[in-house]
């Protein structure tokens, strides 16, 4: 006696499955399966160009959003810098920059629109951030944090 068959509550139901199939045909049930499924509805939403028109305009909306502004990050002992290139100074007009511990997020550059969420190589201070335009170059300073709470991690032999 197969001791699962008191834990498994299905029991009646599979004694129906196996004698419609007998066990030796699953591999001819579910391609009868798949192709009934396939006939049914799945080439009808295949056809239609709602889907496909779909997936290109997300992957050409990913495309667009992965750094078209050209920013460079880069970090030094004690800061995080983020520079980007800005050839109209005018351009800046609506942008605002936010961050939090460890992204910047630049929105309103270079359309009204845009919003742009860069990623820093290490964790900043919530203060002490400052931005400066020069020679055709926002640069943005951030104050790296310095995080002394760490835990201790007891190490078991197994």
């Amino acid at each position: 006696m197969n001791p699962w068959n008191v834990l498994f509550p299905f029991q009646k139901y599979m004694k129906n499955f196996t004698a419609g199939t007998e066990g030796k045909d699953m591999e001819s049930f579910m391609s009868n399966m798949f192709n009934n499924w396939q006939k049914s509805g799945y080439n009808n939403q295949a056809n239609t160009n709602n889907t496909s028109s779909f997936f290109e305009q997300q992957s050409s909306d990913y495309e667009e959003t992965v750094n078209p502004i050209d920013a460079s990050v880069f970090e030094t002992h004690t800061d995080v810098y983020v520079r980007i290139p800005i050839q109209d100074r005018s351009s800046m007009q609506n942008m605002k920059i936010y961050h939090t511990s460890n992204t910047s997020i630049v929105e309103g550059y270079p359309t009204k629109e845009d919003r742009h969420v860069l990623t820093l190589p290490s964790i900043v201070k919530k203060k002490g951030a400052t931005a400066q335009y020069r020679d055709g170059t926002l640069e943005i300073r951030l104050a790296k944090a310095t995080d002394l709470q760490y835990s201790e991690i007891n190490v078991t032999e197994l």
